[in-house]
């Protein structure tokens, strides 16, 4: 029997995202959460801590907005010019709006944290990170990485520990009504990160029937049995893409970094684009239906697979 878990993103995040939790946030290029981080910034959640492997602009809006204490990723900047994450260089150096904790990893170990979390395993092994500042130095946040002996060879060897965010939430293609979330194109740190979640918000460009989902299901990066609520949020990752969906809006990732820049700057677009609006439909009237129409990817289908018996 399918369980209906269709919700708002506003309910979604009312209901599985609290203060003082570690939060991961989906997407790597393709996919990025956007939606889920704005609507988080509208509930004015307090001292959260957020993870994922390129912060990228959204942690940008999440330090700018007050809502985070502490980010874990690889790096957060615009990387379109490239140019500064300026909210983020307001914490570091000035303590605005409030002090933040930077638990500086790489791309890679980061990734292996997820997928020991997704494993249900303490840690795991990598073949890098001891002789940077990452390992020599964690700073503020603690150990970051060990190492340890080899049972089997005896050999000394860095692992890195589990991270098993409270809640996550991601922006995929489709999903169903129970939860059997499916993505393509570039994954990133996106399924580990969110199967190594206590709890999970799907967010889709499209609900659709069980029976599409079973037509290809290595397509699903995560379960219905993990999934707690599914968001129909079409447009939930702009201003990054959704492969098969739309493109990357260059012009106002481009311009985020000069209408950010100063203080006042950045009041003035966190009212335009998240406190100033209800809603992910509310934002996409503010962007219009002409760069809609121009951001809306062309159809390209191929590879057909015929799973027949």
């Amino acid at each position: 029997m399918s369980t209906d878990k269709i919700s708002t993103m506003r309910e979604a995040i009312k209901k599985f995202v609290h203060n003082n939790e570690l939060v991961f946030l989906g997407g790597f290029g393709n996919g990025i959460a956007f939606s889920a981080a704005h609507e988080i910034i509208r509930q004015d959640l307090k001292s959260l801590t957020v993870c994922k492997c390129g912060g990228g602009i959204l942690f940008d809006q999440l330090i700018g907005a007050g809502v985070v204490d502490q980010i874990i990723t690889s790096h957060c900047w615009n990387p379109h010019g490239p140019q500064p994450a300026w909210n983020l260089k307001r914490a570091m150096e000035e303590g605005i709006p409030n002090n933040l904790i930077y638990n500086e990893q790489s791309l890679f170990m980061i990734n292996m944290s997820f997928y020991a979390g997704y494993m249900g395993v303490p840690f795991m092994p990598i073949r890098s990170i001891v002789g940077t500042d990452i390992f020599d130095n964690p700073k503020e946040v603690g150990l970051k990485a060990a190492k340890v002996e080899c049972p089997f060879t005896g050999e000394e060897i860095c692992v890195v520990p589990a991270i098993n965010p409270d809640v996550g939430i991601i922006q995929v293609q489709r999903a169903d009504i129970e939860g059997n979330a499916q993505m393509w194109g570039l994954i990133g740190d996106t399924k580990f990160g969110i199967n190594a979640c206590k709890r999970i918000i799907v967010a889709a460009e499209e609900i659709v029937d069980k029976a599409v989902i079973m037509e290809s299901p290595e397509r699903t990066i995560v379960s219905s049995n993990k999934v707690d609520a599914v968001v129909h949020e079409p447009w939930g990752g702009h201003p990054g893409y959704m492969q098969g969906y739309y493109y990357t809006d260059l012009e106002y990732r481009f311009n985020y970094a000069k209408e950010t820049k100063e203080i006042r700057d950045w009041n003035k677009w966190l009212e335009k684009w998240i406190t100033g609006v209800n809603d992910r439909q509310e934002y996409l009237n503010i962007l219009g239906e002409d760069k809609l129409r121009k951001l809306k990817a062309k159809n390209l289908i191929q590879g057909a697979v015929n799973y027949g018996y």
